[in-house]
């Protein structure tokens, strides 16, 4: 069904029925008058507040313009109306009905309150194997099925794509719900830019705000008819030009998503305290970019944190790809050693505010050549039980001290040249050094032990939760045994953690567009 269709009506249910007027007594009429009186007086009183409030309901200031949906039908009509009882008890339940932002620090929470029984550290995965999802449904608060991307690829024109059909939505909603009544399933649109990708007219760039409108109008009638909690906003590896067009969108899907009492979830790229900040130009923005963080490639630029948190309920940072799957700078190591990941916590809970920051963390790893140049490897559970038995299994791993024990490392030039990046850590994540094919390689993965000690420390930060990408039936099956002790409340407690005075600056992510630009597009990188 295309949204901008008028729903159909039959035509008996609007056949009119004739009415035959009564006389009523003079009392009947007199009290009637009055309750009209006072309720009108009532509904005025509650609509100057309502203007007080909000004059702007469908706009958003950037700068000097002022953004608006072009197309004022936008809302859709599957979308739920708010009642009038509902409506007078946000206003009366609010402590300042007329109180705005002033864009400052300390963001303002426009998201749904807390519940009663609202976990204060939620569980959530982003999975595009439903099978895995289905057998651990229960475990989790939140999941993202990894279903949506862009249609069209240098250009948008506001079309989704979906992995699953209509009747599978449908089915698969109803199927997890009855699961688990209490998840929350807040799908992702994805998109990775590259040369061969973009995200442009789909968040208004090139003046294409009509694109923009219809690409939310997609949005908001897949959230409606198919009874999702909400939305989740992936788009990544976006060129310095589009943070402020991205942004606005984002204005404006929040304010249709939480209208219709949906969530809006932000996945971002990780980022690290910088050693100085500075102010970085890029053409066609009105604003410098505030360098305060250390990863200087165009995805992070896009990702202003303290900026999305204000509109988002979710701020979602996908910590992992520290080492991306190349033999360039970091070269080989762990995906998301706890060192780097405290480093990014540090950041970002200065800007989001805690309940709203989730860490997403990775259920992978990768497997280099040491001393050749053969191709790199993504190992998952499976491809570590294998591996384990050609080789020695190190936890933690200590790089440095494998290097001063093996007596073979002086060949290892694909690690060796990049030693000083591992110089003082011992990562908590298994390693296993073996030979094969005539060369020495080397593999990091994902296994309980390493799951759970990062958890540990996610746990000990006051955050709204984790993810990870992704849920998978390869993954170490005591990861869901963890994770069953964790929605039970049966872990024992960890304690707080003390901010680090001053964040260790040299651990940060390069560029992993290599990792992604082995897929020709979306699709081919949702489906793997």
């Amino acid at each position: 069904m295309n949204p901008n269709d008028e729903p159909y009506t039959p035509e008996d249910l609007i056949r009119p029925v004739p009415y035959q007027p009564k006389k009523q007594p003079l009392w009947q009429t007199s009290l009637v008058s009055l309750t009209w009186f006072v309720l009108s007086g009532i509904s005025f009183y509650l609509g100057l507040q309502a203007l007080k409030a909000d004059p702007k309901p469908v706009s958003v200031q950037s700068g000097t313009e002022q953004v608006a949906f072009q197309n004022t039908t936008l809302k859709s009509d599957l979308a739920p109306s708010e009642g009038v009882w509902e409506s007078w008890k946000k206003w009366w339940n609010s402590d300042n009905p007329s109180s705005e932002s002033d864009g400052t620090s300390n963001p303002v929470s426009i998201s749904e309150p807390e519940s009663e029984d609202d976990p204060a550290f939620r569980a959530s995965t982003w999975f595009s194997d439903y099978e895995a999802m289905k057998r651990t449904v229960h475990l989790y608060n939140e999941i993202h099925p990894f279903i949506y991307g862009f249609k069209g690829r240098e250009t948008n024109n506001g079309d989704l794509y979906s992995l699953w059909g209509s009747a599978q939505k449908h089915a698969r909603v109803a199927e997890l719900k009855s699961l688990n009544p209490k998840v929350k399933i807040i799908p992702t649109i994805f998109r990775w830019e590259n040369k061969n990708e973009k995200i442009s007219e789909n968040i208004g760039l090139n003046g294409r705000n009509d694109i923009r409108d219809k690409h939310i109008q997609n949005i908001l009638y897949e959230v409606d008819t198919y009874g999702f909690d909400g939305i989740d906003i992936d788009y990544e590896g976006m060129s310095c030009e589009k943070k402020e067009k991205f942004e606005e969108f984002i204005v404006l899907l929040s304010k249709e998503i939480h209208k219709r009492g949906k969530l809006l979830s932000v996945a971002v790229h990780p980022k690290t305290a910088a050693k100085k900040s500075g102010l970085k130009v890029c053409k066609g923005l009105k604003e410098k970019i505030n360098m305060d963080f250390a990863e200087n490639w165009r995805g992070p630029m896009t990702h202003d944190y303290a900026f999305l948190a204000k509109h988002a309920d979710r701020v979602k940072v996908m910590a992992y790809e520290l080492h991306p799957r190349k033999y360039r700078n970091p070269g080989p190591g762990p995906q998301a050693p706890n060192v780097w990941i405290r480093n990014i916590i540090t950041y970002a809970k200065e800007r989001v505010p805690a309940k709203k920051l989730y860490m997403a963390i990775p259920t992978y790893g990768y497997d280099w050549a040491l001393n050749c140049n053969a191709k790199i490897k993504s190992v998952y559970w499976s491809d570590a039980l294998k591996r384990q038995q050609l080789g020695v299994t190190k936890q933690p791993t200590n790089i440095s001290q494998v290097l001063a024990d093996n007596k073979n490392s002086g060949s290892w030039t694909n690690l060796s040249k990049f030693s000083w990046v591992h110089e003082g850590k011992t990562y908590e994540d298994p390693s296993i050094w073996y030979k094969s094919e005539g060369c020495d390689r080397v593999a990091f993965f994902m296994n309980r032990k390493a799951f759970e000690e990062k958890m540990t420390l996610l746990r000990s930060y006051d955050i709204g939760g984790f993810s990870f990408w992704q849920l998978l039936s390869d993954n170490d099956p005591g990861i869901n045994d963890y994770l069953e002790l964790l929605v039970t409340n049966k872990l024992p407690p960890v304690p707080k953690a003390k901010q680090p005075v001053v964040p260790n600056p040299d651990v940060k992510q390069t560029p992993p567009e290599e990792s992604q630009e082995e897929a020709k597009n979306t699709e081919d990188l949702v489906k793997k």
